[in-house]
């Protein structure tokens, strides 16, 4: 996500920067209203947390003018202090969040979990795909095989990617099985377990990496098995996500997961 900040204090300017970068977004900042519609002008913004009270224009007016630019720009208050009717004026402006400073990293961290199943991040998702060369509709057809023990995690993933519009879909029980489909189909994408019958999760890993190394492996794991995910991750996994899980976090992971594959493949054919 590119997020764009807006404030004149340096010190807060600073400390959204390095959040953003944890979060794994890419944060600019600027000082002042007028820099801000400048900046959105020339480059693509996905979230913007704006100051109300900056030097220049205000946050209000920096607000509106950025939104004409680019409607599709989501809007966030910071405030130290703020009257009845201001925070009318928010509502009404249709800012998605108004938070008041100061405030500490996990409050950016429960926005970026709630942002992830807001109704308007598809739009963010499917701008950030048209500017990769890809279109929502080439990552729906990836091919997406579900390993795991548990019929209910199978199907609680299976139910989850169904929603978000993936069809291609195939599961199995143990890594042995899991390793016989992917010969057979060749996945774009595998979503395994760790700790499973006769082969394990990284087993799986090791060899979808060694049959199709652009294929991309997402690790489940428990609490206790998560120093063996990281171990995944340097061995080549895309990512890991932890039991249990949000779903609105597994769906974001799968496609950029997806997104990561056809963009691979892509290098190889220009």
């Amino acid at each position: 996500m590119k997020v764009l900040i807006v404030d004149s204090d340096p010190v807060y300017r600073e400390f959204l920067e390095e959040t953003f970068s944890l979060l794994s977004h890419n944060a600019t900042s600027v000082s002042d209203g007028y820099d801000a519609i400048d900046y959105v002008m020339e480059h693509t913004v996905d979230l913007a947390y704006i100051e109300i009270n900056i030097p220049g224009i205000d946050g209000f007016q920096t607000f509106n003018k950025i939104r004409e630019v680019d409607p599709n720009v989501l809007s966030i208050m910071m405030y130290r202090t703020i009257s009845k009717a201001m925070m009318n004026n928010i509502i009404q402006d249709g800012i998605i969040f108004c938070i008041s400073k100061p405030f500490s990293i996990s409050v950016i961290e429960e926005i970026d979990k709630i942002l992830i199943d807001h109704p308007l991040s598809q739009k963010i998702t499917n701008r950030q795909y048209n500017q990769n060369g890809l279109d929502s509709e080439s990552v729906l057809e990836a091919k997406i095989l579900i390993v795991d023990d548990t019929d209910e995690i199978v199907d609680v993933i299976r139910r989850c990617l169904e929603y978000e519009g993936f069809h291609n879909l195939s599961s199995t029980h143990d890594g042995q099985e899991a390793i016989d489909d992917f010969n057979a189909k060749k996945h774009d994408v595998v979503i395994t377990d760790i700790v499973m019958p006769r082969k394990n999760g990284m087993d799986v890993l090791k060899h979808v990496k060694a049959v199709s190394v652009n294929s991309q492996v997402i690790i489940i794991t428990a609490n206790g098995n998560k120093d063996t995910a990281i171990t995944a991750v340097k061995c080549g996994a895309y990512d890991y996500i932890e039991k249990p899980f949000n779903l609105g976090t597994l769906s974001r992971i799968v496609k950029l997961a997806v997104e990561k594959r056809i963009f691979l493949d892509n290098q190889i054919v220009h």
